[in-house]
């Protein structure tokens, strides 16, 4: 089946736009320098998802893109979503535009990884509408058994995947006559793997005897499916064998049909003004205000409400709608100071629109608080609000409300911004106080002192220092004379530190494996014991002869898990998450627990003891090889809400079936936790790895570095391993011994 999954976004080109000045106007001749219109074009053959908004989120979160010129990089967005609906600004020239969408994974049932190319040219005062495809990357298998195999053979089994041999790309997937009809399993090559192993094995129906048969597909292809017939031809049984099975290779392009519509959502900002803060100022001096509303696609609706629009005579509420209102209507709001423009591109839908709010309506307003909510719809149903605050007011300064949620407040201070309402403000700042208390503290703003320093409408900085954690505070603004009795609360951020930290608590799950929580239903930490103890063995657990205080710590020990030479190497292991499925001999984790705080630094007490590698995975990647002396880690990383959904068979476990997780780990298809700066979701990382052998418990320090300052974290990840390289099966018999983490947070 076809299926073209189209993105939108509207890239401006337009030196005017950057500007924000409040009278632009869209691109035309000798305006600015141009205008680039970005529309991509994903071709997938993918289920239509009965919801398009969830095919939306979760492929616009996994695009990619890039925007070059003969000099290098210009602009990258790690997210579609992170694209402009306003635009951003290219000057006239030769430019690339690159997508990568979806996942890039060795091999997957369902990650697939699109890429397109496309050159285009800026001219100036002109509008360039490109349109960028991107083509499935993957190499794509499909498997047939034939009902001349399925008679002959039991338990079989079709394995295919890259050459193990070449080290980068060795993933692989095992097709059985259980696997749905239709499944496709998805690749990905590079120049080292450029062909499929298919490995087909059973068990003669006759005899119980092992069969074994291999073949390749060479030089595979991307955008390619190869439909793989397994045949047996019509021979005695007793010459089953390889000369009479074959696995017939159907080769065809990948096809699409369908049409699903990406667009950014639209979005709604101030011209030349923070719309996150309030219009503030004299009673009958508050200056013009226009908004720009940017859409990718034609917009439907524009919504205006709240209690300002309740001043406007003859309007009769407190709400409407621009492309739905009568004549009558418009005119009445027209006359009380309110008027748009509309702009419609007539070689793409982008759609652009200015609301201006002129001083006739804004200085109607009566001294108060006032507020005009804004909803703009677009054609694909997506929507953007902003909420424009006027305060008219005879006081002298002003403190708007305080964004809780802001990166400002920490768990000891606090940066807020205040207005200066008249030009004879003297001696400003902010005074704040514990709720609940009367006594104010002063802290002035600097250059407060000078009537000149400050004239209407400018801003000043506080930071109010030495605050207590997870506390809440008032605060207002003072001048001489004068103390505003708007009073603004915020909250201080909290200190929290990790349940259990000091592993006394541990109860025993259903499967048999050990957990340092005293409900086995409820907990914080996890590890790889569900999966270990498939093979009567738990690789973490509770140990009272080595520990730093308390009854006990947890002993990661790192073993080959198995008999009679059947099994894996796992390492001992702990990390803040959830098992959550067991694949064969493979586990599938979610790592991450909420988390809102700000830590600076983790400490512990550790006891490691290496021994050298003994088993080597094969897909190792470890950069450890058999012989070399093994490395036990520990890191920590605060990350953004940025969540993944889990689905397996909810037969298995059907308490992870559906859940989200910060990261989701599959040993299998080597789906594990990327950690570098690359990672956009990672907003603080701090790692320790382990070379030395301990005598005793020694404390550890793991600084935090803050890779994004613009944002509070919203989940925690906390890995232990007495093998690094356990994610890739490689690693000896180490032993590493923890207790007591502890989140340390610096004075700010």
């Amino acid at each position: 089946m076809k299926k073209y999954i189209s993105y939108c976004a509207s890239v401006l080109a337009l030196a005017a736009l950057s500007a924000c000045t409040d009278d632009f106007q869209p691109a035309r001749e000798g305006d600015g320098e141009g205008r680039l219109m970005l529309k991509a074009t994903v071709n997938s053959d993918v289920k239509v998802v009965s919801r398009a908004g969830e095919t939306n989120d979760e492929l616009a979160s996994k695009t990619t893109i890039w925007i070059s010129n003969a000099g290098g990089a210009v602009y990258k967005y790690n997210s579609f979503n992170e694209v402009p609906a306003a635009g951003i600004k290219l000057l006239s020239g030769n430019y690339v535009a690159e997508a990568w969408a979806g996942d890039s994974v060795s091999a997957s049932w369902d990650a697939r990884y699109f890429k397109g190319r496309e050159e285009f040219t800026i001219r100036k005062g002109n509008a360039t509408q490109v349109e960028l495809v991107c083509k499935i990357a993957n190499t794509l298998v499909s498997v047939e058994f034939q009902d001349e195999v399925k008679a002959l053979l039991d338990d079989i089994s079709l394995e295919v995947g890259h050459d193990k041999k070449t080290g980068t790309r060795n993933g692989s997937l095992t097709f059985t006559t259980e696997t749905p009809a239709g499944t496709k399993g998805y690749y990905m090559a590079n120049s080292r793997s450029k062909e499929l192993v298919c490995t087909l094995t059973g068990k003669l129906a006759s005899n119980g005897q092992s069969f074994t048969y291999e073949q390749r597909i060479p030089d595979i292809k991307p955008a390619t499916e190869y439909h793989l017939i397994v045949k047996h031809h019509d021979q005695a049984e007793e010459e089953f064998g390889g000369a009479w099975i074959t696995i017939e290779v159907d080769e065809s392009e990948v096809e699409c049909e369908d049409e699903i519509s990406i667009t950014a959502p639209p979005s709604v900002r101030g011209i030349n003004f923070d719309i996150a803060q309030p219009v503030s100022g004299t009673v009958g001096d508050l200056p013009r205000r226009s908004l720009w509303i940017a859409s990718a696609t034609r917009l439907t609706s524009v919504e205006l409400r709240g209690d300002a629009l309740s001043h406007i005579a003859g309007l009769n509420g407190s709400d409407f709608e621009i492309f739905g209102m009568t004549d009558d209507v418009k005119t009445v709001i027209n006359n009380a100071g309110i008027n748009f423009e509309y702009f419609q591109h007539d070689d793409s839908d982008f759609t652009e629109m200015k609301i201006n709010f002129e001083t006739q309506f804004l200085n109607s307003l009566p001294e108060g608080s006032y507020s005009v909510t804004v909803i703009a719809t677009d054609a694909n149903g997506r929507t953007a609000s902003a909420v424009l605050k006027i305060m008219p007011t005879n006081a002298k300064v002003l403190l708007p409300e305080i964004d809780q949620e802001s990166v400002d407040i920490t768990s000891r201070s606090a940066l807020l911004t205040g207005t200066v309402l008249r030009d004879d403000a003297v001696n400003y700042g902010i005074q704040y106080r514990v709720k609940g208390t009367q006594q104010w503290t002063k802290v002035a703003a600097d250059g407060a002192s000078a009537i000149s320093s400050r004239a209407a409408g400018d801003t000043f900085t506080v930071k109010l220092t030495g605050l207590e954690p997870a506390t809440t505070y008032e605060a207002t603004a003072y001048c001489d004379g004068f103390e505003s009795a708007d009073i603004q609360e915020f909250t201080t951020d909290g200190e929290p530190q990790l349940p259990n930290a000091g592993f006394e608590e541990w109860s025993e799950y259903s499967d048999g494996a050990v957990m340092p929580s005293a409900d086995p239903k409820n907990y914080f930490w996890d590890s790889g014991n569900h999966g270990s103890i498939t093979m009567k063995k738990n690789v973490t657990t509770q140990a009272t002869d080595i520990k730093h205080s308390g009854s006990s710590s947890v002993k990661l020990e790192s073993q080959f898990v198995g008999f009679a030479g059947i099994g894996k190497f796992a390492a001992g292991n702990l990390f803040a998450g959830q098992y959550l499925q067991t694949n064969g001999t493979d586990g599938e984790l979610g790592w991450g627990r909420p988390f809102k705080a700000r830590p600076t630094a983790l400490r512990c007490w550790v006891k490691y003891t290496p021994q050298p590698v003994d088993r080597v995975g094969s897909n190792n990647q470890s950069g450890l090889s058999k012989g070399d002396m093994d490395q036990g880690i520990i890191y920590i990383a605060l990350m953004d809400d940025n969540t993944n959904l889990y689905n397996t068979d909810a037969s298995k476990k059907p308490e992870a079936e559906g859940t989200y997780w910060p990261v989701i780990v599959r040993t299998k298809s080597v789906q594990l936790f990327d950690r570098t700066t690359e990672n956009p979701h990672i907003i603080a990382y701090g790692e320790k790895v382990f070379t030395d052998s301990d005598s005793d418990m020694m404390e550890v320090v793991i600084p935090l570095d803050y890779r994004r300052t613009d944002i509070k974290p919203s989940y925690i990840i906390l890995v232990a391993s007495a093998s690094k390289g356990g994610d890739y099966f490689t690693g000896g018999p180490s032993v590493m011994y923890i207790d007591d983490f502890e989140l340390i947070y610096d004075a700010q």
